[in-house]
């Protein structure tokens, strides 16, 4: 009864240009394929997704750019709940076969409010190759707060907002907003 059989790889280098500049490079590769009786789609499929990522964290700030490309013979399958590759963003993951997607992302940590953080990013498809699938794109910008010492360690406000921009079929564009919050308690 086994279902599908997933790897995955990824490897990582930094390069110190200077005492707070350092580029930060990394790929990754996701190999993906059905097993035993076809449990998961009903017939046998696989698919791959390859990445590469670029950061460049400046003192405060964190510029980030990414491209994938999947393929194969079925969108890649994540039946566990994220997805990892380096353009699956708020909404979608950018991983269709035949699809590929470039990021653009630059956060930033506001050292004058302990725990708070922003960023934005857009990531740009392609259109994918099975039938009836579009290119599409998103911009997200999220704002989070997390104090690291005080009365208010442990606690987490996030709010996040996505714009998904779709190219065909009949399929409006779509927008998410999410307010998130947490609180850790340590027993």
């Amino acid at each position: 009864d086994d279902v599908i059989n997933i790897a995955y790889a990824e490897s990582n280098l930094e390069v110190p240009l200077a005492d707070d500049w350092k580029l930060r490079f990394a790929g990754q590769y996701v190999d993906q394929g059905s097993v035993g009786d076809n449990l998961l789609q009903g017939h046998s499929f696989s698919g791959h997704q390859f990445g590469l990522k670029l950061e460049v964290p400046v003192r405060n700030a964190l510029f980030t750019a990414a491209f994938t490309h999947a393929w194969g013979t079925a969108n890649l399958q994540n039946p566990w709940s994220g997805y990892p590759g380096y353009t699956s963003v708020q909404v979608q993951d950018f991983n269709r076969a035949g699809e590929s997607a470039f990021l653009l992302r630059a956060g930033y940590d506001f050292p004058w409010v302990d725990g708070l953080s922003a960023y934005a990013l857009a990531v740009f498809g392609t259109d994918p190759d099975l039938a009836n699938q579009y290119r599409q794109n998103e911009f997200d910008f999220n704002l989070q707060w997390g104090p690291k010492k005080g009365a208010l360690e442990g606690l987490s406000l996030r709010l996040r907002y996505a714009v998904v921009q779709q190219f065909g079929g009949n399929v409006d564009n779509l927008t998410d907003f999410r307010a998130i919050f947490n609180y850790v308690i340590k027993f």
